[in-house]
């Protein structure tokens, strides 16, 4: 028996034909039937793209909990709504366009490069006959290259031309994992 269903959209509650071979629905994993599913028609889902025009976005993380608060172009204001970035877009707690996800993670990448600006992106030791040396920059783009050093009796890290504290931090944990896994 062949049976016929009415679309009708779940924003709006008009009847609608689908456009462009694409037929929009919410997800809800309990829906058994296709009779269940909320379907949304196109003018609403332009409306949800068109809402959607990021203004600025602030991002945080406690407790290795990521959140957001997103500002749009109309003054909707979405604060801290629990996120993810993953493969060049944010998700959030919130329906949020593909194109936006990925205007998004343009704002996260900003934030994540400020807030790793002084870590090590690389650190590179290299052993000689009475010389050892490291390579290494920083997220925000500091380099030090082949510089020499060596550790005092104090367990102090001595190098040939001034590195900055937060640098020489960084290189010390390094270079204790360095030895330990270059041990005889």
């Amino acid at each position: 028996m062949i049976r016929s269903v009415k679309l009708v959209c779940a924003e709006c509650g008009e009847n609608f034909v689908p456009q462009d071979g694409v037929l929009y629905y919410k997800d809800n994993y309990i829906n058994n039937t296709v009779k269940e599913a909320k379907f949304i028609c196109p003018a609403c889902i332009k409306k949800w793209h068109d809402k959607w025009q990021i203004k600025s976005a602030e991002f945080s993380e406690v407790d290795y909990v990521m959140t957001v608060t997103i500002e749009l172009e109309d003054g909707t204001v979405y604060e801290d709504l629990d996120c993810t970035p993953m493969d060049g877009y944010v998700v959030a707690g919130v329906d949020i366009p593909p194109e936006a996800q990925k205007k998004l993670y343009e704002f996260y990448h900003a934030w994540d490069m400020e807030r790793k600006r002084d870590v090590l992106k690389y650190c590179h030791f290299k052993d000689e006959f009475m010389r050892t040396s490291f390579s290494c920059e920083t997220y925000g783009g500091e380099k030090y290259e082949d510089v020499a050093f060596r550790v005092n009796i104090k367990g102090i890290m001595e190098t040939a031309v001034p590195v900055p504290d937060y640098i020489l931090k960084q290189i010390i944990d390094a270079y204790s994992i360095y030895e330990l896994q270059n041990r005889d």
